[in-house]
């Protein structure tokens, strides 16, 4: 095989209370990557769609093919093609895709035999260059498909759970800027109250039992998080976070920040995702800003096109 070309997925990460743990692969958006081998022993990016880097040095899914031709002692060189559909700096998981998509697509190129934890620590290393440390909860679930838990980062330890079928869901992306992923993970706090932290670990608990049980109403009441979405509503990096948080109770669906924004991310019964997509919609334009809205569905991993 001398070219590979592939779907990689948007994915929520956190859910709430789930930092750095929980992470949800989106049917939509998505980017297309292809690579193909060549014999100058260089990687060349093409990149369109939204702009990010061409270097491979700068540009998530360069970073991990340099480490992983290394890594593998591969002395070949690397054609990119990169359509980024995912928006960078949403909240949605947009560097974690083109690098789970170049760690799966040299896995197949190279023949190289890797597992999926493998994979997901080869592409998590691709978040050093959108957020400065090598984290999996958003590599993970673009690799793995459905809702993801990351208990464990050393060693690494990844379960996968199918979400229940009923699930819709909807991503409100406001057009703001709120800074790099390095930034809003500087706004978390390093010490948190003992009672934060037992309310969300005992939220957390219910989203994950209700993705298990496939029981909706659990994962829409433990979408509550005491720590990092609350400390980056203060910093300013979210916007209208407490207003977002009243429509999910109005609305009985369970509202967080996607990942670290400024995406905020509904879930509801398939059936009602319209409902409250006009109801995101029209609380962050009714507030200014104007919003682009995805109605979708828990997606699979990465997948050759």
């Amino acid at each position: 095989m001398d070219g590979i070309k592939l779907r990689c997925p948007a994915t929520t990460a956190n859910l709430g209370p789930g930092y750095d743990v929980f992470g949800l692969a989106l049917e939509e958006p998505y980017d297309v990557l292809e690579v193909r081998r060549t014999s100058d022993a260089r990687i060349k990016i093409q990149v369109s769609g939204y702009p990010v880097p061409s270097q491979p040095e700068e540009n998530s899914a360069g970073y991990v093919a340099l480490s992983m031709l290394k890594a593998f002692g591969l002395p070949t060189g690397l054609e990119v093609r990169l359509l980024k559909g995912i928006k960078p700096g949403s909240g949605l998981g947009s560097s974690a895709a083109a690098a789970a998509g170049m760690a799966y697509g040299l896995d197949r190129l190279f023949d190289l035999g890797l597992g999926k934890e493998a994979l997901v620590e080869h592409a998590s290393q691709g978040e050093i260059v959108a957020a400065g440390t090598a984290h999996a909860d958003n590599v993970a679930p673009a690799l793995y498909g459905g809702f993801v838990i990351v208990p464990s980062r050393s060693p690494l330890k990844v379960v996968s759970i199918a979400p229940p079928a009923d699930l819709g869901i909807v991503v409100a992306l406001p057009s703001v800027e709120k800074g790099s992923t390095k930034l809003a993970r500087e706004a978390v706090p390093r010490e948190v109250p003992i009672v934060d932290v037992s309310y969300n670990v005992g939220h957390a608990a219910l989203v994950a039992a209700g993705m298990a049980s496939g029981n909706l109403s659990l994962i829409d009441q433990g979408m509550e998080d005491h720590i990092v979405e609350t400390a980056r509503a203060r910093a300013g990096i979210v916007k209208e976070y407490e207003a977002f948080k009243r429509l999910g109770k109005e609305m009985k669906a369970g509202i967080a920040v996607s990942g670290a924004g400024p995406a905020m991310l509904g879930v509801i019964e398939m059936a009602r995702r319209h409902e409250l997509a006009e109801a995101m919609k029209g609380l962050f334009e009714g507030r200014g800003y104007a919003c682009e809205v995805y109605e979708t569905r828990p997606g699979g991993g990465v997948q050759e096109i």
